[in-house]
């Protein structure tokens, strides 16, 4: 069963799990499945156009594959409400997936700390749309691994990872890495929904140059903002000299290409996301390898 939600309803239960619905699932999954399962887990929630392109080259491919992993329990998906219609398939990992995944590590579902209900909190949260944003910059990197020329590259942190490592000075939404024809740029990301005063983005910067002053490392800050409106404020609000290195685009923007706009730059000059620093030696401290966590799927 599918799942549409509206604002007085919850999901229906689905039938529990048992040996022979993992048994079945097993032996169905190939390894883009797998893979897929691991994504939807590290992100929480992920949506049809959003693992397509994580994933597939065919958007009717990967309905019909998302659909069958449905059917067979490795994820579980809901259509949140929207009084206006046309709302996608948010896809969450359900509980047989989630042992399978679990199995992988030689953990049980408690150690690999998945419950349903947690799973299932983000596609209803009030904050999914912040979620789902973030989550397609992440998308749209990596998609442009899957497509582009010159061999780019991601590695990515999530923003439970982020403040797993740095929760007690400063929380990015994401943090990463992007190469590109051999050159490098690390950065932290903040996406801006508009929703926060602009005094508390410039906070964030502060605590930025904190962090960056107890790692002795030079993060390069992106803000990831709704608008030009938006973004022109924040510049003015954070002046020519910020902590750190800090640079702007807005969400219309595809975040590997020449829209980044650093905002010690008087010349407003547009740079891709590998250009931001001069050196291409910029990066995050004590941040941790993923072993093939974020590698292409074939």
């Amino acid at each position: 069963m599918s799942v549409v939600l509206r604002p007085d309803h919850h999901a229906p239960i689905r039938p529990r799990s048992s040996p022979e619905v993992i048994k079945t699932l097993a032996a169905r999954l190939t390894e883009r499945d797998r893979h897929i399962m691991r994504l939807v887990w590290r992100h929480k929630v992920l949506t049809t156009d959003q693992l397509t392109a994580l994933g597939w080259n065919s958007y009717n491919t990967a309905k019909q594959r998302l659909a069958t992993l449905h059917r067979l329990r490795a994820l579980d998906r809901i259509r949140p409400w929207n009084p206006r219609g046309g709302a996608p398939w948010h896809y969450v990992l359900d509980t047989p997936g989630a042992e399978i995944l679990a199995a992988e590590h030689g953990m049980n579902l408690r150690e690999f700390g998945y419950r349903r209900d947690r799973a299932l909190a983000p596609a209803t949260s009030a904050a999914l749309g912040h979620l789902r944003g973030l989550n397609q910059v992440f998308v749209d990197l990596y998609a442009h691994t899957r497509t582009g020329t010159n061999d780019p590259h991601l590695d990515w942190w999530t923003e439970a990872e982020c403040a797993d490592l740095y929760g007690d000075i400063v929380r990015p939404d994401g943090a990463g890495t992007w190469t590109t024809a051999g050159r490098s740029a690390g950065f932290f990301l903040e996406y801006d929904t508009g929703t926060e005063r602009l005094r508390r983005l410039v906070d964030k910067v502060a605590a930025y140059g904190e962090l960056a002053q107890a790692t002795a490392t030079t993060p390069v800050v992106l803000f990831y903002l709704p608008s030009r409106r938006r973004e022109a404020h924040l510049r003015r609000a954070l002046g020519s000299r910020p902590a750190v290195a800090v640079a702007t685009a807005t969400h219309d923007a595809h975040p590997a290409e020449a829209v980044w706009v650093r905002a010690d730059d008087p010349h407003m000059h547009p740079r891709r996301l590998v250009d931001l620093v001069s050196d291409h030696t910029a990066e995050q401290p004590m941040l941790p390898a993923w072993d093939d966590e974020e590698e292409a799927v074939g």
